[in-house]
């Protein structure tokens, strides 16, 4: 229990200090990161004819996916702009002449930063799914830009026992133009090839119009069917989830594409990874607030602290690009998933100890 004995007060006002830190960097980034978003899409979304209502409500759809990304470099800067704050009002020198070792103050900064960590995964795995969702329904809504040219490429992706590819995916996710569906059998060779001019979604079942399934083994077609109904659990929203430019994957929806109750158009290692970064990226937090301690006592050695404060935010931002690399080959199937999501995180906690470590030492 000595370890929150700094608690009620010292403590209280540590906590409060990164929290305000924290929250107000988050807010900055995120604006920034919004109107960087809103310069690449405002014309799109004014070519649509919405106004600036719809730049608005874009913007609201969009914010928990900025603030996302936002998280971790907000967390450092936070701590960074927290420990400075410290180390110039000479806070750090009263607390280390009192005998109290700098880990008993990163012990007591610990619920602030636990806060942080489930903030993020608050915002990963419920808050942008759902936002995601509405985002893609609104856009998917919207008509065409005259400025651009309809994608014919066949988008494809995976549903239960079947690779499936179509041209179309209309605004509602209800039909689906030149659809391909491929089938495979236990062996994982091609079993069957279907080719319909369409798909229609009625009464919570799909039916394929003009439908021409072709058993490759045999190599014999059967006749052209003018309705044939499709087993599958692709439901409209799916579609629309898929069809999205950019869609995001948590790591439940990952675990449930791995499962076979959604569909997905990525393969095995990137889902894997997926689940495996959402469970490691909520420690981010924690690992950026060890990165910013050497800021802490920069100021009480006589010198102007510049030199910490760049250190830390290089180390940081070296920490989010290795990360991410690992993350991309994990993804790619080149790194092992659970290796990809850990490694850096591990790394760079062991050393932001190290730095705690060395400062308690001198």
């Amino acid at each position: 229990m000595r370890l929150f004995l700094i608690g009620s007060g010292l403590g209280g006002y540590l906590r409060g200090l990164l929290a305000l830190r924290c929250f107000a960097v988050l807010c900055g980034l995120g604006g920034l990161f919004q109107v960087l978003d809103l310069l690449e899409t405002s014309t799109d979304i004014l070519s649509r004819g919405q106004g600036f209502a719809g730049i608005a409500h874009y913007t609201v759809l969009r914010s928990p996916s900025v603030l996302l990304q936002a998280v971790p470099l907000a967390t450092l800067l936070g701590a960074i702009f927290s420990f400075s704050t410290l180390s110039r009002q000479n806070e750090i020198c009263a607390m280390r002449a009192a005998g109290l070792p700098f880990r008993r103050v990163l012990l007591a900064l610990l619920p602030t930063v636990i806060a942080i960590g489930l903030l993020h995964a608050l915002l990963a795995e419920v808050v942008v799914p759902r936002s995601q969702k509405a985002l893609t329904a609104w856009w998917a809504s919207l008509p065409p830009s005259p400025d651009k040219d309809p994608d014919t490429e066949l988008l494809w992706f995976r549903t239960a026992g079947a690779v499936v590819g179509v041209a179309t995916v209309m605004p509602d996710g209800r039909r689906l133009d030149e659809v391909r569906i491929y089938r495979r059998d236990d062996a994982g060779q091609l079993a069957s090839r279907t080719v319909a001019s369409r798909a229609e979604y009625a009464d919570g079942a799909w039916t394929l119009i003009d439908a021409v399934v072709t058993d490759l083994r045999a190599g014999r077609h059967a006749p052209v069917q003018a309705q044939l109904p499709w087993d599958t659990r692709l439901k409209p929203s799916d579609l629309m989830r898929l069809s999205a430019s950019e869609p995001y994957v948590s790591g439940g929806l990952a675990a449930q594409v791995l499962a076979g109750s959604q569909s997905g158009t990525k393969t095995d290692s990137f889902y894997r990874t997926r689940i495996a970064r959402a469970f490691s990226d909520p420690l981010s937090a924690l690992v950026m607030l060890l990165l910013a301690t050497p800021v802490a006592i920069a100021l009480t050695r006589g010198g102007a602290g510049g030199a910490q404060v760049l250190g830390a935010l290089a180390t940081g931002l070296v920490f989010l690009l290795v990360n991410g690399l690992m993350s991309a080959l994990g993804e790619a199937g080149t790194v092992a998933p659970p290796l990809a999501a850990w490694l850096a995180p591990a790394l760079f906690a062991l050393l932001g100890l190290i730095f705690v470590y060395r400062l308690d030492r001198h």
